[in-house]
């Protein structure tokens, strides 16, 4: 496959209105492979969780994000769509916060939800991503 039959597209999304924080609406991607990152969670190369802090947690599985794309060769800036599963709403602003400074431009498709718990009982935060990359 030629680099040239890989493209990432964010179409306008006219009709849905303006989103509520920085991400895209659509994103599309032709050409190229998808990696499909399963969720990271605020844990430390021992498998610990890094504190009860919230920013700190969403920090950590950031990291452990950024950690799991470079495996592919790949980096937030080829992320396409990222979910963000959090026990408490308090966890949002902290969230716009350390995705904006991820996804400076070019922003992905983005999901936030606030669920009753997690797999791991004193994680706050689980962060999922798709990648494309040529």
């Amino acid at each position: 496959m030629n680099d040239a039959d890989f493209e990432v597209d964010r179409p306008e999304a006219n009709g849905l209105g303006a989103p509520v924080a920085d991400y895209s609406s659509i994103v599309g991607v032709r050409g190229g492979r998808i990696l499909f990152i399963a969720g990271k969670g605020p844990v430390d190369e021992n498998a610990r969780t890094v504190s009860d802090d919230l920013e700190t947690q969403i920090r950590q599985a950031m990291t452990n994000m950024k950690v799991a794309l470079s495996v592919a060769d790949a980096g937030f800036e080829d992320v396409v769509k990222i979910n963000a599963f959090f026990t408490t709403r308090e966890c949002i602003p902290f969230w716009k916060q350390i995705r904006l400074e991820c996804f400076p431009s070019d922003f992905t498709a983005a999901t936030a939800v606030i669920v009753a718990g997690l797999a791991i009982d004193d994680w706050k935060v689980e962060i999922e991503a798709y990648a494309a990359v040529p």
